[in-house]
């Protein structure tokens, strides 16, 4: 390389800057691209294949594995549960409506509302808690009469997934935007209300009724689509608060802007919740001997897939 000194009008010769080393972040900060610009690690890779491998692993047909992840978190006794196709749901009539509105939500909301991080607002409130409320009141109700005399209405199992149902709704609309003020940095954010209107809930409703009525139907092909979709919404709801922890317990909250950057704490928390599940189940199943002891008065069952 040459430079001129102005001051003497002579020409230096300056040796060649030496090649500057490629900078190689090894196999760890390899990238697969995606369809939609989306981009996953090589770690991403490695938790995805973990949780594959441990889906499969965990013995039984996929029949089975719906319903020992409901047994973690469900009662499933039987005559609170709906029955299509001659197979009883993964989910009891309450859980199952809670977890259909809740998927349906938070479906929604991801299309409609992708990135707000805003409450309801204040008149929608009181809609919301009526709808929460109601399924407490009716699952109150429904303890009552299983184990008192009677409770204060007859509660059957299409109150207990319509009221379920509306519950799952309102929890969508409050989870929703408190995960995504746990996930976006500031600028990546929006400011809009997941809620505003009574009107603007009528299409949520909508798909709630929808949900609830195709569950009434009973028709034997629909036993998959409302088994997958009712659990979906169980994992989901789980998978967002555990996502939450790790990203507390990582001291990352609020640091990501793009998709991909989100990929990693939604797996882990995805992780934590199957393990969860799993061992949620194996903890009830160790109850049965006592269970059996009682006399079984509410008539749990005893094991996944039992009625």
């Amino acid at each position: 390389m040459e430079s001129e000194d102005t001051s003497t009008g002579t020409t230096i010769q300056h040796a060649p800057e030496p090649p500057q080393p490629a900078e190689h972040g090894g196999i760890w900060s390899t990238r697969l691209k995606l369809p939609g610009d989306l981009e996953i690690t090589f770690p991403q890779m490695l938790i995805v294949s973990g949780i594959v491998f441990y889906a499969l692993a965990v013995p039984g047909d996929l029949k089975f594995k719906l319903d020992a992840m409901g047994f973690g978190v469900c009662h499933q006794i039987h005559t609170h549960s709906f029955t299509i196709g001659g197979h009883q749901l993964p989910l009891c009539a309450r859980c199952t409506g809670i977890y259909l509105g809740a998927i349906l939500g938070l479906a929604l909301l991801t299309r409609l509302r992708r990135r707000s991080i805003r409450l309801p607002s204040g008149a929608m409130l009181p809609v919301l808690g009526l709808f929460f409320v109601s399924m407490v009141a009716d699952g109150l109700n429904s303890t009552a009469e299983a184990i008192g005399p009677a409770g204060l209405w007859d509660t059957d199992n299409i109150t207990r997934i319509v009221t379920g149902a509306l519950s799952g709704l309102s929890v969508a609309f409050f989870i929703f935007p408190v995960f995504n003020m746990s996930l976006w940095q500031r600028d990546a954010r929006s400011r809009e209300s997941v809620l505003d209107h009574p009107f603007q809930l009528l299409g949520y409703l909508l798909a709630a009724g929808l949900a609830v009525a195709l569950v009434l139907d009973g028709g034997s092909w629909l036993y998959w689509p409302i088994a997958l979709l009712s659990t979906a919404g169980a994992l989901a709801l789980l998978t967002m608060a555990n996502t939450m922890l790790v990203l507390m317990a990582a001291r990352r909250e609020a640091a990501a802007r793009t998709i991909s950057q989100v990929v990693t704490p939604v797996l882990v928390g995805f992780a934590i919740t199957l393990v969860m599940l799993t061992l949620l189940a194996l903890l009830r199943t160790s109850l049965a001997p006592s269970i059996i002891a009682s006399g079984n008065p509410l008539n749990l069952p005893l094991a996944p897939g039992l009625p």
